[in-house]
């Protein structure tokens, strides 16, 4: 008779298997192609897709960070032994696409302490300069672009580009505020401990 844990790793190995099939169609990679993205053999991937072998967290991890898709995903197991996704408790739930997720994160800090620190005005008028400032260092970054290639682009009056001028002054106007809303070394340890995590697979 089967061990509760042995049912556990068939049911895993089934879902696996059944995802990873899937996941691979819908990328439209080969065995060999889609193997190599995520640093398996084929032979490995073959056992894999089915079912033979239960798929180890680095090649998840893997196919999750390649192609955003995770072929355990915790409802779908949940179903799997019989639990509806809402018993699941949120840690369970999580996004696993950690690289999204982060991102995802720091947008909503990002915006939640606004919304503490700000009044609805204020809110808007933080708004206002961030488009601002984005539109100023496009035009800055593709007029240098268009000096550099020698190609007309601008809005000159008499010989002077009015607008470059202005991007320039918006830049420089909103530069600090900007750069201080920025959690520079947050993402940047992200990014950083990240690589690490990636050679380690």
């Amino acid at each position: 008779m089967a061990t509760p844990q042995e049912d556990h790793e068939s049911i895993a190995r089934r879902v696996g298997a059944a995802n990873l099939l899937a996941a691979r169609a819908s990328t439209g990679l080969s065995q060999a192609q889609f193997a190599a993205a995520i640093g398996l053999s084929d032979r490995a991937l073959r056992r894999y897709e089915r079912g033979e072998r239960e798929l180890p967290q680095a090649a998840r991890l893997a196919i999750i960070q390649v192609f955003k898709i995770d072929p355990l995903a915790s409802d779908q197991l949940a179903a799997a032994i019989g639990l509806d996704g809402a018993e699941l408790s949120p840690s369970a739930t999580a996004e696993t696409a950690v690289e999204e997720s982060f991102w995802v994160k720091l947008r909503r800090e990002g915006l939640e302490s606004r919304e503490r620190n700000y009044s609805p005005l204020g809110q808007h008028l933080l708004k206002a300069r961030d488009y601002a400032f984005l539109s100023a260092t496009l035009y800055f970054a593709a007029k240098h672009v268009a000096l550099g290639l020698g190609l007309p682009f601008g809005f000159g009056v008499n010989g002077t580009d009015w607008a470059f001028i202005g991007a320039f002054c918006v830049i420089v106007l909103f530069l600090f505020s900007v750069v201080a809303e920025l959690p520079v070394l947050k993402a940047a340890r992200h990014i950083l401990t990240g690589n690490r995590g990636r050679r380690a697979l």
